[in-house]
């Protein structure tokens, strides 16, 4: 029998853990410098977040201060006269120092993040300079993905994050570089260090909240009539639909609410009924009207399918401007776009796991076990996001 709550609105975020699992961890027990307090005056107010301390920080209680940590300060040096220990705070994703040097298990930097987090909040940087995938899976995966991925994927954005309010700038970690002996790779991490370093001030006066600026709609009467302002106005619009399947010609198929985002400045979502699918189809065929949308194929199938006839005019794919300005494979998602231009959180841990088709069949379980405001909001934050993100990639194209 089907309960009588849709089963997304039972799903919670756990907030962060705010204490360190150092029991867990042990690695305090290891070491002769355990739990090593961040270091340096931080005159720039940037944070570097290494990996972990070193034999020769282990010893003398400070980060940076071996081989590798010379080899940083001199890139330092050269490429914006930086003083590392006098410009920045220093830290690391383990404030323990590993056996041998290795992070054996990605639980050692899940049970050692609360220290960052809690370095972050103390210190309030503008800029946080992560050296390495453990720092990013420290930082990054506690405030985006816990899964972010390799450190290629991450090197060299300028990312202007909401949750903290700071530019992060991931890059590789220096003994990387290091070991390599790669001219071309040095000279990437001197341009990535260049660029983190004439960043100035926090990216945002005022963090803004996407969510907020999405209307939802149970009316398709006033869905319509606002769809129907849309096409006289004209211009660009984000749009997008949330279906049961990923192709209309599965057995079953249905879209369940679609949404619409007029020049980022009104956006609605509204269920897929009534005379809202009539105005939806006047939208997508007006002659003003230009169109944006993330992977724009899923959109146009489904537009075919419902309406005998794809979108009049497209005008922009953040998938294929993703590729276009970045040929690094994984980035060009809309969620990781989002994050990397806007510092959007993640905003699908509620509904993720009932996107995925279901075992035996084709069929997604959102319209069975998600709350339709919820369904809603969420497709609405995705359309504002293609609109914001599609905004970005334009001015990035034209300076190419």
């Amino acid at each position: 029998m089907k309960g009588f709550f849709a089963r997304s609105t039972l799903i919670q975020k756990a907030p962060p853990p705010r204490l360190p699992a150092c029991g867990a961890c042990g690695l305090y027990r290891s070491c002769r410098s355990p739990k090593m307090k961040p270091f340096g005056r931080g005159e720039r107010r940037v944070l570097v977040v290494g990996e972990a301390p070193g034999e020769t920080e282990d010893v003398e209680g400070i980060q940076f201060v071996g081989k590798v940590g010379s080899y940083l300060r001199d890139m330092l040096d050269r490429v914006a006269g930086v003083e590392l220990h006098q410009d920045c705070w220093t830290t690391n994703a383990l404030i323990c120092r590993p056996p041998g040097n290795k992070i054996t298990s990605e639980m050692m930097i899940d049970h050692c993040r609360p220290n960052l987090v809690d370095t972050v909040e103390q210190l309030e940087p503008d800029v946080i300079l992560l050296l390495g995938f453990a720092a990013v899976k420290s930082l990054i995966g506690g405030v985006w993905n816990d899964n972010p991925g390799p450190i290629s994927r991450w090197a060299g954005w300028r990312i202007p994050s909401q949750k903290p309010n700071a530019w992060i700038c991931p890059t590789y970690h220096p003994s990387y570089i290091l070991k390599r002996h790669d001219e071309v790779l040095e000279a990437t991490f001197l341009q990535h260090l260049h660029e983190a370093f004439e960043l100035r001030g926090r990216p945002w006066d005022k963090v803004p909240n996407y969510e907020q600026q999405v209307e939802v709609l149970f009316d398709v009467v006033e869905a319509a009539r606002i769809l129907r302002e849309m096409a006289r106005r004209g211009g660009r619009v984000a749009f997008d639909y949330e279906a049961n399947c990923l192709k209309p010609e599965y057995p079953g198929a249905q879209i369940l609410c679609a949404s619409a985002c007029w020049e980022g400045k009104k956006t609605i979502a509204y269920p897929w009924q009534g005379e809202a699918i009539e105005a939806t189809k006047e939208l997508l065929h007006a002659d003003n009207c230009y169109f944006i949308a993330s992977m724009l194929k899923f959109e146009n199938r489904w537009t075919n399918w419902a309406f005998g006839r794809g979108v009049r005019h497209w005008l922009h794919d953040t998938v294929i401007g993703a590729h276009v300005l970045d040929n690094r494979r994984h980035i060009s998602g809309l969620k990781f776009q989002a994050y990397i231009y806007l510092g959007m959180p993640a905003y699908d841990e509620v509904i993720r796991e009932f996107m995925q088709s279901q075992e035996g069949s084709k069929l997604n379980l959102l319209k069975e076990e998600v709350e339709l405001r919820q369904l809603l909001l969420y497709c609405g934050t995705d359309t504002l996001m293609e609109f914001l993100v599609a905004d970005k990639q334009i001015m990035q194209l034209g300076k190419s």
